[in-house]
């Protein structure tokens, strides 16, 4: 990611050589002028335009920038939770009933201090990371030449759709393998509601698909 982010950043800067020909073509302008010579409407008369950079320039290095900056987060609060599992694995020189307490009591600490969340959330962050990364890399490509962001957007639309699907999979099925422990809670409150939602939608199309059906049962009951 530096490596792209090293080649990227250029493009918000003014290339030196460019700015040696703008001050050069000043110099040679206010030369003919001071010397009486008429400025002309030739490209030496033309007036200098600041440096602006490009609209994709500067959203590929706001994707870059920041996919670089969750990155390093990821690593320095794995870091972090390395240290805090030390902690709690820590063995003192104690009895072993001793030493169960103390395990039991540091683990109430963890669960009251939500590490487990913590370190449920630092996978999330490795993907956002390579989300921004990847969508950088398809304005970064596109702005090259057209060919390869037409190659690189299935791609990482393909790979999108399969994290997408594979992560709101548990929502619709209890059974779902793909389950992720930051958004297990979340699941498996929205699951029923999800399941009363879907039946709901599945006997009104009957019921607009299939009114004779309707009306055979209706009679059966009156029967």
């Amino acid at each position: 990611m530096t490596t792209f982010i090293i080649e990227s950043y250029k493009t918000l800067q003014q290339d030196p050589a460019t700015v040696s020909m703008e001050l050069l073509r000043q110099i040679a302008l206010q030369t003919s002028v001071g010397l009486g010579q008429p400025a002309g409407n030739d490209a030496a008369s033309a007036a200098y335009t600041p440096f602006a950079p490009s609209t994709s320039a500067i959203q590929v290095n706001v994707m870059w920038f920041a996919s670089l900056i969750l990155s390093l987060v990821t690593a320095s609060i794995g870091i972090l939770v390395k240290q805090w599992l030390r902690e709690y694995l820590g063995g003192e020189y104690v009895t072993p009933r001793a030493q169960l307490r103390i395990r039991h009591f540091r683990y109430s600490g963890l669960e009251r201090w939500r590490v487990f969340e913590i370190v449920a959330f630092l996978p999330l962050l490795l993907q956002a990371s390579l989300a921004l990364f990847l969508s950088g890399l398809c304005v970064f490509t596109a702005s090259i030449h057209p060919s390869i962001g037409y190659t690189a957007l299935p791609l990482v639309m393909a790979w999108s759709a399969f994290v997408l699907v594979t992560a709101i999979s548990p929502a619709f099925s209890a059974i779902s393998p793909y389950k992720s422990p930051f958004l297990k809670r979340l699941f498996t409150t929205l699951r029923p509601r999800l399941r009363s939602l879907w039946w709901s939608k599945q006997s009104l199309l009957m019921k607009l698909l299939c009114p004779s059906r309707r009306r055979d049962v209706s009679e059966r009951h009156t029967v």
